[in-house]
């Protein structure tokens, strides 16, 4: 018996509680508030314009409202922008980003992602 008997004698398993389980069995599972929700809004295009879904459109606040164009041509509108994109767009000089993400070929409405 030497002075690594301990170390060989010893369980080689310890119980422990498998918390992933406990979580997924809790019931409150499905009233949990999400961490991080996507950053999507919806969009209509202006008059006879086509967007394509992966495009990206330069987006600015005009009177209240935000227009992306191409170019200088306006081809959509942030139909219901939040008071968060808002003050986030007002902070950097009024001007983001949107990619289009998704398109409804029946309605025409848009999703797109501001950065």
């Amino acid at each position: 018996m030497g002075a690594d008997f301990k170390e060989k004698t010893k369980k080689s398993f310890e119980k422990c509680w498998d918390k992933a389980a406990v979580a997924a069995n809790t019931p409150d599972l499905f009233s949990k508030a999400p961490d991080h929700a996507p950053n999507r809004w919806e969009a209509e295009p202006i008059g006879n314009a086509t967007v394509a879904v992966g495009e990206t459109i330069l987006v600015r606040i005009e009177s209240g409202a935000l227009i992306g164009r191409r170019g200088l041509s306006p081809v959509l509108t942030i139909t219901k922008p939040t008071a968060r994109l808002i003050d986030s767009m007002t902070q950097g000089c009024k001007i983001a980003r949107a990619a289009v993400v998704a398109a409804d070929p029946i309605s025409g409405v848009l999703e797109v992602t501001v950065s």
